[in-house]
């Protein structure tokens, strides 16, 4: 099976929210959850300040139909590119829809290669974004191999 990976940057249209934004979230990850589970397609999804930044991962048609389905989301505007390339693994492979908030500022103060996802207003580089989901992705590897271990 041929694999492909999405990853975009994109600011949220504050006005756009139709409810307070945890309830926003919960919603919206429910939705993309239940999509991706029909889809064949995981992924993560970081809210960052003012953006959210997000990689998608899977066959490639269904990955750029939900990167077309963002684009037509009236929630989010000034979308960026930031990966777009067919990929050899999975890096988050049992996630439907992995979550993080990153806004409060301390796992990146804690993790260094999530500070470039708030410390720059320009655009973020692959690279950057492949160390801040690399790093997400090897701490639920390491979850995942605790509860094998525990055969929990």
């Amino acid at each position: 099976m041929e694999l492909y990976r999405a990853c975009y940057r994109s600011k949220i249209e504050w006005g756009k929210l139709r409810l307070p934004l945890p309830d926003e979230i919960d919603n919206t990850l429910l939705r993309i959850r239940r999509i991706n589970r029909k889809a064949g397609v995981t992924g993560a999804l970081l809210l960052v300040d003012q953006h959210v930044i997000q990689v998608l991962e899977g066959q490639p048609g269904q990955v750029l139909d939900s990167v077309y389905c963002v684009m037509n989301d009236p929630r989010l505007h000034a979308i960026e590119g930031i990966i777009h390339e067919p990929a050899d693994f999975r890096l988050f492979p049992n996630s439907l829809m992995f979550f993080r908030d990153l806004t409060d500022g301390v796992a990146a103060s804690q993790h260094p290669v999530l500070r470039p996802l708030l410390d720059h207003p320009g655009e973020v580089t692959r690279e950057e974004a492949y160390l801040a989901f690399g790093h997400f992705a090897a701490e639920l590897q390491e979850g995942r191999l605790t509860n094998d271990m525990l055969m929990i």
